[in-house]
Parts: C-alpha cells; sequence; structure tokens
C-alpha cells in the first residue's frame, strides 16, 4: 500500500515536471519571439481585414455593374454596358434584351451573335432552355422554316429540358412543317406536342404544357381536316372565306 501511494506521488510529481517544462518552453518561446509572434498576429489582421474588404468591394462593385446593366434602355447603351461589365450575370439578361432589338430591326445575325454569347457565358439553365427557344423562334422570323424545324425539333428531343419546353417545341416545329406543307413530320411533331405529359413532377399539373398541346390538338384537327391554310394562318382563312362568298354574291 505504502509502495503504491509513494508511486502515485512520484508520478504526480513527474506530471508536474513536465506541465512546468511545457509552461517554461512557452514562456521561453514567448519571450525569445514575441516580435514574430507579433507580427504573425498582426499579418492574420491584416489579411481578414483585407479579404473583408475586398468582399465587400466587389458587392458593392457588382451591385454597380447590374444596375448600370439594368437601366441601359438604348441599343448603345446596352453595348457599352455589356463590353464594360460583360463578366458580371445581369450581362446575360441585358444580352437578351439585345437580341430582342435586334430581332425587331431584322437583324438576325447579330441577334444570333447574342445567343451564342449568352450560351458560353455559364448562365443557369432556366435561361439557356429560354435562349434556345429564342433562337429556334428567331430563325423562323428571319424566313429560314427548315432550319427553324430543325432547331425545334432537336428541343423537343431533348429529354433533359422540361416538358413544357419540349411540347412547345415540337408544337412549333409541328406548326411550321404544317407551313412548308411537309404533313408527314408535321404529324408527328403534332402527335408528340398533343402526347406530352401534362402531370409534372410532384404530381402537379403543368399549364404550360396543357397550353400547347390544345394548340398541337387543334392543329392536328385542322391537319387532319385538309384545311391547312387555316393550319397556317387563321387570319388569312378567314380572309379567304369572306372573299369566296362576296365573290357569289
Amino acid at each position: 500500500m505504502a509502495q503504491k501511494v509513494v508511486n502515485k506521488k512520484a508520478l504526480g510529481a513527474e506530471i508536474s515536471n513536465s506541465l512546468m517544462d511545457d509552461f517554461d518552453r512557452f514562456e521561453h518561446l514567448a519571450i525569445t519571439y514575441w516580435k514574430q509572434i507579433l507580427w504573425a498576429c498582426v499579418l492574420i489582421v491584416v489579411v481578414v481585414a483585407v479579404v473583408v474588404s475586398f468582399l465587400a468591394w466587389q458587392a458593392a462593385a457588382d451591385k454597380q455593374a447590374a444596375d448600370v446593366l439594368a437601366n441601359a434602355g438604348t441599343e448603345q447603351e446596352i453595348i457599352k454596358a455589356v463590353q464594360e461589365y460583360g463578366n458580371n450575370k445581369a450581362a446575360r439578361y441585358a444580352r437578351l434584351r439585345l437580341a430582342s432589338m435586334y430581332i425587331e430591326q431584322k437583324q438576325f445575325d447579330k441577334a444570333f451573335e447574342q445567343f451564342k454569347l449568352i450560351a458560353s457565358s455559364g448562365a443557369p439553365d432556366e435561361m439557356l432552355w429560354q435562349t434556345r427557344l429564342a433562337e429556334a423562334y428567331a430563325l423562323e422570323l428571319a424566313g429560314r422554316f427548315q432550319e427553324a424545324v430543325e432547331r425545334f425539333a432537336e428541343i423537343g428531343r431533348d429529354s433533359f429540358l422540361p416538358e413544357a419546353f419540349r411540347c412547345e417545341a415540337n408544337y412549333s416545329a409541328g406548326r411550321i412543317s404544317v407551313q412548308l406543307k411537309d404533313t408527314k413530320n408535321a404529324e408527328k411533331y403534332l402527335l408528340k406536342a398533343k402526347n406530352a405529359l401534362v402531370v409534372a413532377r410532384g404530381q402537379q399539373p403543368d399549364f404550360a404544357v396543357d397550353f400547347w398541346q390544345r394548340q398541337a390538338k387543334f392543329m392536328l384537327n385542322v391537319l387532319n381536316s385538309g384545311d391547312t391554310v387555316a393550319a397556317v394562318n387563321p387570319v388569312a382563312k378567314a380572309t379567304a372565306v369572306a372573299a369566296a362568298k362576296a365573290k357569289k354574291k
């Protein structure tokens, strides 16, 4: 028993000596290298301050750039803004507005160039999907109907896209095919749109799918009736009917 007490005392003394040695070593290091330690602490504080300041400056700069891009109204203002702040995320939306202006001016090549820049800008998926559809519509407006059909059909085949985008694309491919009197392909694309899934993820009805599906059904009914004039342009059909009635009188 006495031996155990002695061993415990010896062990306690050894631990105390060890701790004291550690404290002594730390004190020695602190005294010897206090300048280096002080400079290291100062350096850490400075680095943290610089990082925080940079992040704050960057946020302010991003906001300023976004404001400039959002407030640019004319073609020249948008061009200047995207040249200066092209790396800002808001530049993508500015380019979409610029492309829309070019389409209205029938400067389609310039619009397509903006679409390409958006596609290569790392834009979010939703914007890329919208851009692909806009490009296909621009091809149609430019009179490049067969290219528009192919672009819409390509979008309609893309299983990674939401059903609403695919349905709209298939309907548009079918609609233009009717205009081109390509009945076989028109029916194929319109059937794809008609048979699209109306119920999306989460079992919630997708009203966009339902809308394009109804358009496809209407177009198919017109196509099956052989009245391609109405399928291409309902207004033209109404005008033709009115003219025919006038002749009979």
